[in-house]
């Protein structure tokens, strides 16, 4: 249903009595406030004949002509304008007005006809007539935003928010009880050691003559001596002592330490198999807390915002009612991280098209905040009704580059690299490098980048992604091929860069002339599943460079200090094109290596700077 239009209703009635004002002779708010009106998106044929009827039922014969000739060439004037050049500002359409009126109030003094004035009130009605326009077509575009206000701002759910946080409470509460039920045994506790030596002593001293001297007391120093050896064995120490105190008590010792060795690797075997099952649970674990994250994150709520920011609505409505857009519909939607997204609907007046990138400038231009058209918006805005989406960009931006070298003797590198920008305001850089060379590597190391990258498009925070995937390659495991991951994850707003390391070689960070070293020790993904991801924070910013290199390049370099060598040669090279960066440090490592590859080389470099 349509909404009820305010702005029209009281346009058409201030039309229809505008010929009853008259002031020194003439009757200005006759032009003043059908242009207001032509110019604030009216009907206008319905604004012609409300101006029209209120001549002919309320003024004088002389002022129904006078005006109605001022009113007709007013319009065709104007509407010609907007026909050449798609749109008509408000202060040309207020002088030309201005202009008629005057024209063809002095034109009509000249003929001595009735309903003259002075030239100087003439000249006076123009100026009145002109800034009624400007001042009253402004203040009009605040009509739209007068509708009932509700108590709080209304907010805008993704579809079946409330069954998501749900969904997500119940996640969480099976990934309690999952980490509940995990147990973890490094050792044999006394009663699992009691029951292994009832279990030899059942296969061996059953069927032994000797079995009542040997257990008929209490105090038989046999205890003592199985539960010793069951103990060496548990703490990996030597058994021959055991083994021959053992000899002193029983005629039957190798058979009795066989049954021990069995029994043993047996409930050893299945502490093992009890461990890797309390892993699983901790793995499941991990992915139901990521599933939850994720469906609280998806229904996290967005405020629309539009009645708390009407005045800035009302300036986008006037700026782009300038240049020639009808605005149907304009809404204000605020994020959770404070981000503003700005949903138009709308069409241009004229036949001319305007381009969807000029009218983010114009939101940043009113707004303070840099706007962007989200991707794979059109390209213009035509006389055809469209909707479209601006996001608020971020204050700094990323461009990067990428230089590789191949091992000698193999086809294709093992190392692979990611570059994302995504719509969150966050830059994703991530390099892995697959243990060996050839396809095996480069398909390992390939399967690590495809996980991150899907992970942080789907909007998982990256210790959170990296848990996963670290959950998925333990499960994988084929032919303990694991892989590295150096993973930077960068905010555009506030320049704060987390570094992610797992078994990766040391970051450079170039600021001015200073080069920092982000390392962190640890194993390779995919290792085992309780692997933790430690977080390095720097601050990054504008002109700053970040280097990502796989093990090959450092390796090789033959020098005392690796990491101080290339140092000196990211600080020495002095082009800005991240591209070309990356092409100088690998040009340079290959003087280095005398131009040999003993190992893939990967560089991949992001340089920082602010829109």
């Amino acid at each position: 249903m349509k909404r009820f239009d305010l702005k029209q209703l009281l346009l058409c009635i201030a039309t229809l009595v505008s010929s009853q004002f008259e002031l020194a002779g003439v009757y200005p708010l006759i032009p003043a406030v059908f242009m207001t009106g032509f110019l604030s998106g009216v009907n206008r044929s319905l604004l012609f004949l409300c101006t029209m009827g209120g001549l002919i039922i309320l003024a004088p014969v002389t002022v129904l002509v006078k005006y109605g000739l001022i009113v007709l060439l007013s319009a065709v004037l104007i509407r010609g304008v907007e026909w050449y050049s798609g749109y008509c500002r408000t202060v040309p359409a207020a002088v030309l007005t201005a202009g008629i009126t005057v024209a063809v109030g002095i034109g009509w003094s000249s003929m001595k006809l009735p309903g003259t004035s002075a030239v100087f009130i003439r000249i006076c009605e123009g100026i009145l007539v002109c800034g009624f326009i400007y001042v009253v077509t402004k203040l009009l575009a605040l009509i739209p935003e007068w509708e009932p206000r509700s108590a709080g701002e209304l907010p805008v759910y993704v579809p079946g928010g409330q069954r998501l946080n749900e969904y997500a409470e119940s996640f969480e509460k099976l990934s309690k009880t999952f980490r509940q039920m995990n147990r973890y045994k490094e050792d044999f506790t006394a009663e699992e050691l009691g029951r292994m030596q009832t279990e030899v002593t059942g296969r061996i001293c059953a069927s032994c003559n000797q079995c009542t001297i040997c257990w008929e007391e209490n105090t038989t120093p046999m205890y003592q001596v199985l539960y010793r050896f069951l103990q060496a064995l548990q703490r990996g120490a030597d058994v021959n002592e055991s083994a021959q105190e053992l000899e002193q008590y029983c005629p039957y010792r190798d058979e009795m330490i066989e049954q021990i060795m069995l029994v043993f690797e047996k409930a050893h075997l299945n502490l093992a198999w009890y461990n890797r099952l309390q892993e699983n649970r901790d793995v499941i674990a991990q992915q139901l807390d990521a599933m939850a994250y994720i469906m609280e994150d998806c229904a996290n709520e967005e405020q629309d915002v539009t009645m708390r920011e009407g005045k800035l609505a009302a300036t986008m409505r006037y700026v782009w009612k300038e240049r020639g857009i009808t605005v149907e519909q304009l809404h204000i939607l605020e994020n959770s991280h404070g981000k503003w997204q700005i949903y138009f609907q709308g069409k241009t007046r004229g036949t001319k098209c305007i381009s969807v990138k000029e009218m983010a400038k114009i939101i940043s231009s009113v707004s303070g905040r840099i706007f962007k058209p989200v991707k794979d918006s059109k390209a213009l805005l035509g006389a055809k009704s469209m909707s479209l989406l601006f996001c608020e960009s971020c204050r700094l931006t990323a461009y990067y580059g990428v230089a590789k070298a191949i091992r000698d003797d193999e086809q294709v590198s093992g190392d692979n690299f990611s570059f994302q920008m995504l719509d969150n305001g966050s830059c994703i850089m991530s390099v892995s490098d697959g243990m060996g060379s050839g396809y095996a590597a480069c398909k390992e190391s390939e399967m690590v980048i495809d996980l991150i990258e899907k992970f942080m498009e789907a909007g998982f925070l990256p210790d959170t992604a990296l848990r996963m995937m670290n959950s998925a390659m333990v499960t994988h495991g084929e032919n303990n091929l694991f892989s590295t991951v150096d993973l930077m994850r960068l905010d555009l707003d506030s320049g704060m860069a987390e570094f992610y390391k797992i078994g990766s070689a040391v970051t450079f960070i170039r600021h001015g002339d200073e080069v920092r070293v982000v390392e962190q020790n640890s194993l390779p993904v995919g290792v085992f599943a309780g692997q933790k991801v430690p977080k390095i924070t720097q601050k990054l910013e504008n002109s700053d460079f970040v280097v990502m290199v796989t093990d090959g390049v450092l390796e090789h370099l033959h020098v005392e200090n690796a990491n101080q060598a290339m140092k000196e040669i990211i600080r020495t090279i002095t082009t800005n094109n991240p591209a070309q960066f990356a092409r100088e440090i690998l040009d340079q490592v290959l003087l280095f290596t005398g131009g040999r590859v003993r190992d893939d080389m990967t560089i991949l470099t992001a340089g920082i700077w602010e829109r």
